[in-house]
């Protein structure tokens, strides 16, 4: 009885707390999060998910598929131990069904998210996705755009939302070409990628440039690479900025040396890219503003382990050998945008 009252108590109180939020309405949070293979165990003929199938070598059973979900879906509460962030893009996704399960048979579901997934045509048959905040946010609109031309890849997700103060903000989730195989031999599937979504947030800017436009994905580059700094053109944010600019809010924390995954060294491959408009300070006071430190990598002891170099890296649930229950080779990463 005693462990009902204090679940009852913790339900309250994260209610009465979404209630003094949504009308406080003074900042919210906007996420990313590469899940690492959230699959579920349902074979599916048109994708190469036998990896993730309870036959398969590591099985993947039902008790590590909600296991799994269960772990992302901790790391996503943690984030703001008050709040849920408002908007979260997430990668490596299989199909809706998955998306609906984390939103709906998770601690996510107290937060109650509308999921967004649209099918591509990933030959590993895993998509970016995005969740939000119904109680925050209102949906005005959402498409799948090409990541590339020339081959077949992840889409590029759109999403249109607005505030309860009718801000309206464009965000685009992306997870770019991997480099598996060389980062040099895979560079100009990069290269195209960030063409793509140039194209589209020059779209928006040249019809609205002060247009708030959110980018985040795994991109597979760090922000210093040829895809960011110059085909996208993302700035770091301690230049001058301007409306139409767009700004890598991770470039800062790339130089000081931070990252988000770990292979003999930190790359910083989860960013958040975002238009000047959101970094300029609004005439009046009104609108939107992203302060410094302008992002945070989310990371905490009980999401890491330690490898064999003796460097505390993301606890990754499986390799293709082993079981190892974690919860992303990934750090999420985030930004709080104030009123």
């Amino acid at each position: 009885m005693r462990y009902l009252f204090f679940s009852v108590i913790l339900i309250i109180g994260f209610t009465v707390n979404i209630q003094a939020q949504k009308g406080k309405a003074s900042q919210f949070k906007v996420a990313f999060y590469n899940t690492e293979n959230l699959f579920d165990t349902i074979d599916d003929p048109h994708k190469s998910d036998n990896d993730f199938l309870p036959s398969a070598k590591v099985p993947w059973t039902s008790e590590r598929y909600f296991h799994k979900l269960n772990n992302i879906a901790r790391v996503l509460v943690s984030i703001d131990s008050l709040d849920m962030p408002a908007v979260i893009g997430l990668a490596e996704v299989e199909n809706i069904d998955v998306l609906n399960d984390l939103v709906n048979k998770t601690p996510l579901h107290r937060g109650n998210y509308q999921a967004i997934l649209v099918e591509g045509g990933d030959p590993r048959g895993i998509d970016v996705a995005l969740i939000f905040r119904k109680d925050v946010m209102h949906e005005i609109s959402h498409k799948a755009f090409p990541g590339s031309k020339s081959f077949t890849t992840r889409s590029i997700l759109y999403v249109k939302l607005e505030d309860a103060k009718k801000d309206t903000f464009h965000l685009f989730v992306n997870h770019w070409k991997s480099r598996e195989g060389g980062g040099n031999e895979t560079e100009t599937k990069r290269l195209e990628n960030a063409a793509s979504l140039k194209y589209l947030t020059d779209s928006i800017l040249t019809r609205n440039p002060m247009a708030n436009i959110v980018a985040m994905g795994d991109l597979n580059d760090n922000p210093t690479d040829k895809s960011i700094s110059e085909v996208l053109g993302a700035l770091k944010p301690d230049q001058k900025i301007t409306p139409t600019g767009l700004y890598d809010l991770m470039a800062l924390r790339f130089q000081n040396g931070e990252g988000t995954l770990y292979y003999k060294s930190w790359d910083l491959f989860d960013q958040i890219i975002v238009s000047g408009n959101l970094l300029t300070v609004k005439k009046q006071g009104k609108g939107v503003l992203i302060t410094y430190p302008f992002s945070t990598i989310f990371k905490q002891d009980w999401m890491l382990y330690k490898n064999n170099s003796g460097v505390m890296v993301p606890a990754r649930t499986a390799s293709s050998k082993e079981y190892f229950g974690g919860f992303s080779d990934h750090l999420p990463v985030f930004v709080t945008v104030n009123y």
